[in-house]
């Protein structure tokens, strides 16, 4: 159960890395930009697996199982069912960020009114 919690949580921190935080784009940026000597430094070109999300849980779930130890059928089965979900996982980050954004801002104009009648 413990190593299911671990691919969870590696699932979640491979989709915020490559979908989320553009830090996949600032390397592949870098990488041209070094490659091409300066000439170069735009990232639309495809760095498979590192710029897909679905691929990189895959991989770095099959690497977790192997280093661990766990590489067995079911393992394999929810490392195939999280990468499947990788944009279910993205989906539900920002949602997760949407939902505490809407609070805070109804917090705000809660107190705004509040201030305003004193």
């Amino acid at each position: 159960m413990e190593a299911i919690r671990d691919l969870f949580f590696i699932a979640v921190v491979v989709v915020y890395i490559v979908d989320i935080s553009c830090a996949v784009d600032s390397l592949k940026t870098a990488l041209k930009w070094i490659l091409t000597k300066g000439k170069m430094s735009s990232s639309d070109y495809i760095l498979k697996p590192f710029d897909c999300s679905l691929c990189m849980i895959w991989w770095t779930g099959i690497i977790y199982l192997l280093c661990t130890g766990n590489f067995t059928l079911p393992y394999l089965v929810c490392v195939c069912l999280l990468s499947a979900f990788a944009g279910l996982i993205k989906t539900s980050i920002l949602l997760i960020e949407d939902i505490i954004t809407t609070i805070i801002q109804k917090i705000y104009k809660f107190l705004e009114y509040e201030n305003n009648n004193l």
